[in-house]
């Protein structure tokens, strides 16, 4: 399944993506045009480490503020994924979390609560957590209310690509 980039058409969303496992891929980043960009940098592979990252951001977007990141809760497919050194086109597909490039000061994103829904947030300034965590404690929540998670989004960044909590929306599970 396939995302849309982003719901709101005019808004552009810096993202990187960024591939491992699979052979040696130039890493990937979103252009103001909303097309994904491949990178022939011979070192923008592979990158793991969430500093290494951030600055991978900042490289491919020198015009904006970039101060943090965070995996994309959704996957993306990709399908113009080029192997390093084969000098064939650039065709795999691929579908990545790509890291959301997050600008200036961090605003949370706006969840939309269908009828019927709840929306809820955990805030803990004394737990600093990746998006993952606060994933499964979301969905945990939901879950104890015998509902299905629909969305959620990051609260208050405590470093790069961690965070002090979680605001989500559960739904019954015929909106989900």
């Amino acid at each position: 399944m396939a995302a849309n980039i982003d719901s709101n058409p005019g808004h552009f969303q810096p993202m990187v993506g960024i591939l491992c496992g699979h052979g040696k891929y130039h890493n990937q980043y979103l252009d103001e045009n909303k097309k994904w960009i491949s990178d022939r940098d011979p070192r923008a592979t592979c990158l793991k480490d969430k500093l290494e990252i951030l600055e991978y951001c900042r490289k491919v977007y020198p015009k904006r503020d970039i101060r943090n990141i965070v995996e994309s809760s959704k996957y993306y497919r990709i399908d113009s994924w080029c192997k390093v050194g084969s000098g064939k086109p650039c065709k795999a597909k691929h579908y990545v979390k790509p890291y959301r490039c997050l600008e200036g000061v961090f605003q949370s994103d706006a969840l939309l609560v269908p009828e019927h829904c709840v929306f809820d947030h955990i805030h803990n300034q004394t737990v600093c957590q990746a998006p993952q965590y606060w994933n499964r404690t979301a969905l945990g929540n939901c879950e104890a209310r015998n509902l299905k998670l629909l969305s959620y989004a990051m609260l208050l960044p405590c470093g790069v690509d961690i965070f002090s909590g979680v605001e989500f929306v559960c739904c019954p599970s015929a909106s989900a």
